[in-house]
């Protein structure tokens, strides 16, 4: 249980969100690596992950006052670290603003459509007989919507920025490549909240089963996997086509060991820790 997590570090990491913002910034840097000019992607990387531990601080801050805050051990962490999560927060927003500002004009037009979805979904629309409407009765979108944005944040924004202009189909296309490796995450993250998950999510655990799932989340891996070969080697980064297959390794077999009852630091550090992993491996390899 999250309780067993005692040593500081790890509460930071997890707990505060930076292990996830370092996520954000590695796969945008990773989407850095095949642009012409990637001056202000860089820029970007940094805003983005700091905008990502900004985000997850607000919704954070924002329920330690609340009733439920006592149940959650990431909730009481937070309020145990209130005033130094403040700054932090405030700090880390301040600066994401400042760097994003010069970008804005640019990249309004991808983020504002991002963020309504996001709200479209997080927002609990019932009817008047009390029947949930909305986004969230969509079956199967909770994954798919997750994959979609992180994918649009970490790629479609990044190559938008590059020098080169690269077309509307180019940009979708790229973006569709790192969909399967976030929506099999997600679909992992999914058999970790399967216990609590609302039924009327439907979520792909809910509906095929935990083996199910799994199985989904393997092939969408592997699907991946060969996106990234096949792209790094008409790059000519023959050595990181196959240094990159350790991050999806790894990937594999966290997939194939999930099931809804883990230790925290299974999902928390280790699933999404493929998000750096990934990048990582084929970074070395195109330095080998």
């Amino acid at each position: 249980m999250a309780e067993d997590i005692r040593h500081p570090v790890w509460r930071w990491l997890i707990f505060g969100h930076i292990w996830v913002a370092l996520a954000v910034g590695a796969q945008t840097l990773w989407t850095t690596l095949f642009l012409h000019g990637g001056g202000l992607a860089r820029r970007y990387a940094l805003a983005a992950s700091l905008g990502a531990f900004t985000a997850y601080g607000i919704t954070r801050l924002a329920r330690v006052g609340s009733p439920e805050a006592d149940v959650y051990v990431n909730l009481r962490w937070y309020a145990a670290n209130r005033r130094l999560m403040y700054l932090l927060v405030g700090g880390a927003g301040t600066v994401a603003l400042l760097l994003m500002w010069p970008l804005w004009p640019r990249i309004w037009h991808i983020l504002l459509p991002a963020a309504a979805l996001t709200f479209f979904y997080v927002t609990p629309f019932t009817s008047g007989r009390g029947r949930g409407i909305g986004l969230r009765e969509v079956p199967f979108l909770k994954a798919m919507l997750i994959a979609v944005l992180w994918s649009v944040v970490v790629v479609a924004i990044p190559l938008h920025l590059d020098n080169a202009a690269f077309s509307t189909g180019a940009i979708i296309a790229y973006t569709c490549m790192r969909v399967p490796l976030i929506l099999a995450l997600a679909i992992l993250f999914d058999i970790r909240d399967q216990p609590t998950d609302d039924p009327a999510l439907r979520t792909v655990p809910l509906v095929f089963g935990v083996r199910g799932a799994k199985a989904i989340a393997v092939f969408l891996l592997l699907c991946s996997a060969a996106f990234e070969v096949l792209f790094l080697r008409g790059l000519g980064y023959t050595t990181a086509a196959w240094t990159i297959l350790a991050g999806y390794a790894f990937a594999i077999v966290l997939a194939l060991l999930a099931k809804p009852v883990r230790d925290p630091f299974y999902y928390a550090i280790l699933v999404d820790g493929v998000m750096i992993a990934v990048p990582l491996c084929g970074w070395l390899g195109t330095h080998w």
